[in-house]
């Protein structure tokens, strides 16, 4: 898991049932059933616990092929954080101290750091804000009583907006700055995957979202919170920064600069190397370029440029050229891109074809609604003859 994955947001909300009790005392809600009015109403006044521990199930269901992974997450309301998780057999930590995050890789034994970002918003309270989010974008098609993990819980079914794509990814960050659920959808490209249900499971005494599935077109994401305990008195080394066996200082992330040019010739002459542009006509109908961004990345004395091609419908189309290796289409197949030897990789989320020319890198990425042809068809119009 990297610091850099991640996306966007999670889970939540309501009830229905003539009353409901909580700690603070009783909640009526309306006789004609559930109201999103009222919903929005009671997630408003729910504060969030001060601390809370639980052991969280993530499943990813993408066309029949399952993967699953757990973490031990530690959460308190003022932003500090534990996070440890395994998958594949790779155990990581993730400790935020409140000016901090440090990341552990326990089976390479290195500790990365950054410094957090004083607005973002603690896991935790994210957690309790996404209810309200649901309950105005989403209709509520049927809420039922039930249990989950020994928790009597509210079970919320909802139809989601058409055209919202599911993010697929499993990390548990928002950008790089504050944590969420994994599992949601965002309005970014309709010729990926779109959601066709969304349901919650909310704990009826503290409306904590317990579990959280999202399902649609052969991609099924779960997230389920299993031992939870509320406002128990957390060890204070759970959130001491973490440190490598052999003692050394945690590496300081250092994210890219990022530049937007407004043609490939103000690019090609800001870059230390020559732009590869591709020719028109080994581009997909219809696909126009809509972005040229470099990124200078510090830490690795590399810079690439990439240009971002879109047609109407969605499709998108990347071709970048770089001076350092990108660590994108390892392992996949080998194959010829005119008299260079590059490597090819098939993803749920498209085609990434890779080689290199004379000391530079190039890439190419065609969305979903492509395939090898076009990867090919691409590169084959870029510097080949080395």
């Amino acid at each position: 898991m990297s610091p850099s994955d991640a996306t966007h947001r999670s889970a939540l909300l309501l009830v229905v049932v003539a009353l409901a009790c909580l700690s603070a005392g009783c909640v009526a809600l309306p006789d004609e059933g559930v109201s999103q009015d009222h919903l929005e109403d009671r997630f408003a006044e729910t504060e969030p616990p001060e601390e809370l521990a639980a052991t969280v199930e993530v499943t990813e269901t993408v066309d029949g092929e399952v993967t699953t992974h757990t973490e031990t997450v530690w959460l308190r309301a003022d932003g500090t954080s534990r996070i440890e998780t395994t998958e594949d057999g790779s155990e990581m930590v993730i400790v935020n101290d409140g000016s901090e995050r440090y990341f552990h890789d326990r089976e390479a034994d290195t500790v990365r750091s950054y410094e957090i970002d004083s607005n973002a918003t603690p896991y935790l309270e994210a957690l309790y804000e996404q209810p309200e989010r649901y309950v105005e974008a989403y209709d509520v098609t049927d809420i039922e009583e039930t249990t989950v993990d020994d928790r009597d819980t509210y079970h919320v079914t909802f139809d989601p907006p058409a055209n919202e794509t599911i993010d697929r990814s499993i990390s548990v960050q928002l950008g790089p700055d504050e944590y969420v659920l994994p599992l949601e959808t965002s309005e970014v490209d309709t010729a990926e995957r779109s959601a066709d249900r969304v349901e919650l499971w909310l704990d009826r005494e503290t409306m904590f979202p317990v579990k959280h599935s999202i399902a649609g077109d052969g991609i099924e994401l779960e997230t389920t919170y299993r031992a939870l305990s509320f406002d128990e008195p957390l060890d204070e080394a759970l959130f001491e920064p973490p440190e490598a066996d052999d003692g050394s200082e945690p590496d300081e992330f250092v994210f890219p600069t990022i530049t937007n040019h407004e043609s490939v010739d103000e690019a090609d002459a800001a870059a230390p190397f020559t732009v590869a542009e591709p020719e028109t006509d080994a581009l997909p109908a219809a696909v126009e370029l809509e972005e040229i961004s470099r990124y200078e990345f510090h830490d690795e004395n590399r810079t690439q440029v990439t240009l971002s091609y879109r047609n109407g419908d969605g499709d998108s189309v990347a071709v970048t050229t770089s001076d350092g290796q990108r660590q994108f289409a390892i392992g996949g197949q080998s194959i010829d891109v005119g008299n260079a030897t590059g490597t090819i990789v098939h993803t749920d989320e498209g085609t990434e074809l890779q080689w290199s020319c004379d000391g530079l890198y190039y890439s190419v990425f065609a969305g979903g609604g492509y395939g090898s042809e076009t990867a090919t068809a691409i590169g084959e119009s870029l510097p080949t003859e080395c």
